[in-house]
């Protein structure tokens, strides 16, 4: 899913409130049972700090994240959400979505690839976060 060479790094908050998600989705007995693994693993193998000691070139939920897609260059602009939030018509993307599994942890410069709809691999190249909550003071959301 993701070329992701570093450690990812998430906050307390963020591991707590995905396990709390991905709990419920288990045992609602989820449809897409591949993408809860997969983010599963990925909260496993983080490095969990407290929300303060986050780096602002960290994507954590609720940032605002600039994505280069390698192929075209065209640059995205989106928000990562949990799943209720999720709006696509306005850049909102869930982290249970194939790109914002590969966003969570993710920082600037990294080159993520992933497959989105069963088409080919797509690289996408993170470029800014405009906007992390951490970052602002806000430890909260």
């Amino acid at each position: 899913m993701t070329g992701l060479a570093r450690e990812i790094c998430l906050t307390e908050l963020d591991v707590v409130r995905i396990e709390t998600l991905l709990e419920d989705l288990r045992r609602r007995k989820s449809q897409d049972r591949q993408g809860v693994e997969a983010l599963e693993d990925r909260v496993d193998a983080a490095r969990v700090v407290h929300a303060t000691c986050i780096e602002p070139q960290v994507v954590t939920m609720n940032s605002v994240v600039v994505l280069t897609d390698a192929a075209t260059n065209v640059a995205t602009e989106l928000t990562l959400v949990y799943p209720k939030d999720a709006d696509a018509d306005r850049g909102r993307v869930s982290v249970l979505s194939p790109v914002g599994r590969a966003l969570i942890g993710a920082r600037i410069g990294d080159v993520l690839r992933v497959v989105v709809q069963a088409q080919r691999d797509n690289e996408f190249k993170v470029t800014a976060i405009p906007y992390q909550p951490e970052a602002d003071g806000r430890y909260d959301l």
